[in-house]
């Protein structure tokens, strides 16, 4: 993975201070790394989304709001949003349903009292049902 200042440049639509720009992207990939390490090769998104908020808002200036409506919050510096959490965890792999086996590799398919308990005649009763 690989963010250099031009690109956060693009990101933020204008052209940015070279040193300072380097220095956010640095500091948002310690952050990322925060989540997961190593950091997925396609995690650049979210390194540039937390880089640009704390370029265009360093001291975490409350935006305004219209009316009696507030977004709530601190709106910049360094810091990672849940999405940007769960979008890091989930490029690494992680997130989504999932089911763990907690039977062991060698256990059957089936459990014994399962097994050849019924007979060829649908239902009827074909063995001794507490004998393995």
């Amino acid at each position: 993975m690989t963010v250099i200042a031009s690109d956060l440049g693009t990101y933020l639509g204008t052209t940015v201070d070279q040193t300072r720009a380097e220095y956010l992207i640095d500091r948002a990939i310690d952050l990322c790394l925060s989540i997961c390490d190593p950091l997925p090769a396609t995690a650049d998104s979210v390194v540039l989304d937390v880089a640009a908020r704390a370029y265009a808002n360093p001291t975490s200036v409350p935006q305004q709001a219209a009316g009696p409506f507030s977004a709530g919050g601190a709106s910049g510096g360094l810091w990672l949003t849940r999405q940007n959490k769960a979008t890091l965890r989930r490029l690494n792999g992680g997130g989504g349903a999932f089911t763990i086996d907690t039977a062991p590799a060698t256990a059957p398919a089936m459990p014994w009292w399962e097994i050849n308990t019924w007979g060829a005649g649908g239902g009827v009763f074909g063995g001794d049902w507490d004998q393995p």
